[in-house]
């Protein structure tokens, strides 16, 4: 196993920083404290090729593999997840799901904007009822001649009220449960769709929100693949979702370190810089050992997902271990910092706010330990 990055992924990864050093960075802070999106980065990132990374060069997108995709995830995180997530969160989910499962003919009207950051897409798979249950959905979705009719709710959806399109699973027959289960593309300019933004915990320069339909009327041809495989369509979506939270959450937990270890240099308490402390020195020490574990076990997940190998329980377990990681070393960080760990003018508290996010989107722990133990035990827990 080659442990080295080849000369083009270093090239990929410095130009991700650089990008979010400066274009990110700047920023920032006016972006979150005003709660607004920068628009100006997805088509930024669009035109330095960072939207559809995995995307086929026929789509528009840069044909790299799912590894080069995490790297430049990683570091754009460095900065801001939340930025990253709004960015270029749709290139990860909804161009993955349109790659696999929509008809080349829907391939060439969406992915090619999508990639070159002129159009936005999101995905409405969450419901008050169905989270981690993806298959209790309940928005319906009836045939009226050449119509689809959709009546339901969307909760949680990342980029909503900004998207252009919505792909959204709507149930087409319950009695049918996931077999029922349609995906069905929804223009923002349609009669009775509506949204509602959220405001969270983090993400304060992204965008979530509610969505609300309300017998929206759309061609019979938006459906992406056929009645029966929604499901599976979104679940190829989410998979490479997983990726993108767990290599994110590696650039907050870098970040972090980083930032500890500047401070504990420049920071200076009964006359020496508290970086002399034994305490202090534990605490980056053992972040950066685990750091350097947990990042391997992300770049495997991405390797074995890249070669289209079996890689469910390797990437629910890096997801588990990178959110866990982001989380911790942010909260420790504060620690490190002290009070000043708590404003703004550090990183760290960006990093606290958005790093909690990364255990709930794309599947909770809960969920991905049950992959896991039935990837192992070839037996599906029961209550």
């Amino acid at each position: 196993m080659n442990f080295s990055l080849t000369e083009e992924q270093k090239i990929l990864q410095d130009n991700a920083r650089r990008f979010a050093i400066n274009e990110m960075l700047p920023s920032i802070r006016e972006y979150e404290e005003q709660r607004k999106v920068n628009h100006d980065l997805t088509k930024k990132m669009g035109e330095l090729g960072m939207l559809g990374v995995h995307i086929p060069e026929q789509y528009g997108g840069a044909g790299y593999d799912y590894t080069a995709a995490a790297l430049i995830w990683e570091q754009l995180s460095y900065v801001s997840w939340s930025q990253t997530l709004t960015a270029l969160g749709h290139s990860v989910l909804a161009a993955t799901i349109l790659n696999m499962g929509a008809s080349d003919k829907q391939k060439q009207k969406y992915l090619p904007p999508l990639c070159r950051g002129e159009s936005i897409i999101a995905v409405g798979a969450v419901e008050p009822a169905a989270g981690s249950d993806a298959g209790a959905i309940e928005t319906k979705a009836e045939l009226v001649g050449d119509k689809w009719i959709i009546n339901g709710t969307k909760n949680f959806i990342t980029t909503g009220s900004i998207a252009d399109t919505t792909l959204v699973l709507c149930q087409t027959d319950k009695s049918m449960g996931w077999r029922g289960i349609a995906l069905i593309a929804v223009d923002a300019d349609t009669p009775g769709f509506s949204k509602e933004p959220i405001n969270m915990i983090g993400d304060l320069a992204g965008d979530i929100c509610n969505l609300s339909f309300l017998d929206c009327s759309v061609p019979k041809e938006n459906l992406i693949n056929e009645i029966g495989r929604g499901l599976n369509v979104a679940l190829h979506g989410i998979d490479s979702a997983r990726l993108f939270i767990a290599a994110g959450a590696l650039g907050m937990a870098q970040c972090c370190l980083d930032s500890c270890i500047k401070f504990a240099k420049e920071r200076s308490q009964f006359g020496k810089p508290i970086g002399s402390f034994q305490m202090i020195q534990d605490t980056i020490a053992s972040l950066a050992a685990e750091l350097m574990a947990v990042r391997w076990q992300v770049y495997y997940a991405a390797d074995l997902k890249s070669k289209d190998l079996p890689h469910a329980k390797e990437l629910s377990a890096a997801k588990i271990l990178a959110s866990d990681l982001a989380i911790k070393a942010s909260e420790q960080a504060i620690r490190v910092h002290g009070a000043y760990g708590c404003t703004d003018d550090y990183p760290v508290a960006r990093h606290y706010r958005d790093a909690i996010l990364t255990a709930i989107l794309g599947g909770t722990k809960e969920m991905h330990k049950l992959t896991i133990g039935r990837e192992l035990l070839n037996l599906n827990a029961r209550t």
